[in-house]
């Protein structure tokens, strides 16, 4: 997807018009104060987290503080829980929001001219600050990076829609693909895809968010990053995937979707 469309759909995504109505104003604040209240929840749980001693060694009782990917978890599922007490209709969105900002510990979406108003109104500086200090590290598939692009991705989703989701994820891989980045990534992209599925799963059917709280585990959602390229520069994305728009990327991405779509978090329960 071209740059211009990306930022166009981000813009049509998230930014009201001027003429807004009274009431779509007041449901677009209920969604601010529902994500706030998502992410407050989180807080809660990262701060009793951190109270818990930490696992040493094999000896002494539990329970031990969580970390890595048993943080994430616990993070998802305790926001899971915030939302479902949230009307229906208003569960999913929140839980998506919420999730996204919690664990993403960057400045890239609070300063950005599309989403960083929205990002601030839901988590104000000091409650960001407070934040900070107590959530560790929560991973995916022990990855950092692979958690917040899969959480972000899915509060994109939710916020701006699936196109804009992934029209992001992608521009950013060819931003870090220039000199001094870190390179193009599929294992990035790999994160940023699920992220997108899964809240498009829970955005189709939020009762869903129910086996989300209850039995949440990364395998089953997003695909380990074991083999996915990743650290090429723009000459070697060039010279092994052409462009976006060339067949080869397209059927790598292809290939990613249809992957992540066989992962028992997305199949329907018979």
């Amino acid at each position: 997807m071209p740059t211009r469309r990306i930022l166009a759909v981000l813009a049509l995504g998230l930014c009201a018009p001027g003429g807004a109505r009274a009431d779509e104003a007041e449901a677009k604040e209920k969604r601010v104060e529902n994500a706030r209240g998502v992410v407050a929840a989180v807080v809660e749980a990262a701060e009793a987290n951190r109270r818990l001693p930490e696992r040493k060694d094999t000896e002494g009782r539990g329970p031990f503080r969580r970390a890595g990917d048993d943080l994430t978890v616990y993070y998802v599922r305790t926001a899971a829980t915030a939302a479902r007490r949230l009307p229906a209709e208003q569960a999913a969105p929140a839980f998506l929001m919420g999730v996204g900002i919690a664990l993403d510990d960057s400045n890239l979406l609070r300063e950005n001219l599309l989403t960083g108003a929205l990002w601030r109104r839901i988590e104000p500086a000091e409650a960001r600050r407070r934040r900070l200090r107590v959530m560790g590290e929560p991973t995916l598939h022990g990855r950092h990076d692979l958690a917040q692009h899969f959480a972000v991705s899915a509060a994109l989703t939710a916020a701006a829609g699936a196109e804009a989701a992934e029209g992001a994820g992608i521009l950013k891989e060819m931003l870090d693909a220039r000199a001094g980045g870190s390179g193009f990534s599929f294992a990035d992209l790999s994160a940023d895809f699920a992220g997108i599925a899964f809240a498009r799963r829970l955005l189709d059917k939020p009762e869903r968010l129910a086996d989300v709280e209850k039995g949440f585990t990364i395998a089953d959602y997003a695909l380990s990053p074991k083999g996915l390229p990743e650290g090429l520069s723009a000459a070697e994305f060039a010279r092994q995937y052409g462009s976006i728009k060339d067949e080869r990327f397209l059927r790598m991405q292809r290939d990613l979707r249809k992957r992540i779509e066989a992962q028992p978090g997305y199949q329907e329960k018979k």
